[in-house]
């Protein structure tokens, strides 16, 4: 398990390996679904101040997470199994408290959740 030092996350050789190899399979998946060339690992520098990838979109900032479960999957779990044959299952959330929605979906359906949206706009 990370521990904090120095007020930094530290992490153990084995752990930054996995975070090395959910990178690269991230950011392969990326490719294949959104469909552009380039992009890389960014360097990381205590993991801070950098994003997880560098995507050759200017302005995103993506964060890799890659967890042998992560308990808010079980909520896109949901959508998709509630979800009708051809609709976009997706999860809007927010924690008490906190005032601003976090949205979840498949990496996949983001391309077809763009194009619906863009029908939407006046």
């Amino acid at each position: 398990m990370p521990e904090l030092r120095g007020g930094v996350l530290a992490m153990g050789r084995s752990q930054r390996d996995k975070g090395k190899r959910g990178e690269r399979e991230a950011l392969a998946h990326l490719r294949a679904v959104w469909g552009f060339d380039g992009g890389h690992r960014s360097a990381q520098v205590d993991g801070r101040l950098s994003s997880d990838l560098v995507l050759p979109a200017s302005g995103l900032h993506p964060e890799v997470k890659f967890y042998k479960g992560i308990a808010a999957l079980r909520f896109l779990e949901q959508a998709e199994r509630d979800a009708q044959e051809g609709e976009v299952p997706f999860v809007v959330m927010r924690e008490n408290g906190d005032k601003r929605w976090a949205l979840m979906l498949r990496a996949a359906d983001l391309p077809t959740l763009i194009e619906r949206l863009m029908r939407c706009t006046p």
